[in-house]
């Protein structure tokens, strides 16, 4: 049942990004919410789904986007894998750890796309990139995740008790 749910939370997000996105940008710079969404289902639900998100928001994102396919797949997938680390030993009551991964995922993410995009075309202005373009947009993500991350926490209980109640339902048949 969570896989269901983790494709239609992510096609929900792309929507959102296609269509309405747009219109909260500042100065053409928006919020990278399949980040937020990705390093969110990381910390709450571990690696595994982490990775399994970040798979599929980044294929979609590939496949209705891209010229080629697999470079968001490839980065969302090992930003699922990290974010997941931190699962375990940290207390997920406060933002702060979410609003700090999520800042460095978004750095990430920046000089990778400026890497494989900007850079190896022939554009070598990195400067400009980077304070016009990467550090607007960590900056906006970061403080847009910060009243999410509740939002996150619920959605991910809810699952969690969805999960829990079809496998007790499952234990009773046997």
């Amino acid at each position: 049942m969570s896989r269901i749910i983790v494709v239609v939370i992510g096609l929900v997000n792309l929507l959102g990004e296609a269509t309405w996105l747009h219109r909260v940008a500042i100065f053409d710079i928006v919020p990278n919410l399949s980040m937020i969404l990705i390093v969110f289902w990381g910390i709450l639900q571990g690696s595994e789904h982490g990775r399994r998100l970040g798979l599929v928001v980044g294929l979609l994102q590939d496949i209705l986007f891209c010229r080629v396919i697999g470079f968001y797949g490839l980065v969302y997938y090992l930003i699922g894998h990290i974010s997941g680390f931190f699962n375990r030993d940290f207390d997920k009551r406060h933002f702060i750890l979410s609003l700090t991964v999520v800042a460095a995922a978004d750095l990430a993410y920046g000089i990778l796309h400026y890497l494989i995009y900007c850079f190896f075309q022939g554009n070598l202005d990195i400067g400009y990139y980077f304070m016009r373009r990467v550090l607007p947009e960590v900056c906006y993500t970061a403080l847009i995740s910060v009243p999410l991350y509740p939002l996150a926490r619920l959605l991910s209980r809810a699952i969690n008790g969805i999960d829990r109640w079809l496998q007790s339902g499952k234990d009773k048949e046997r």
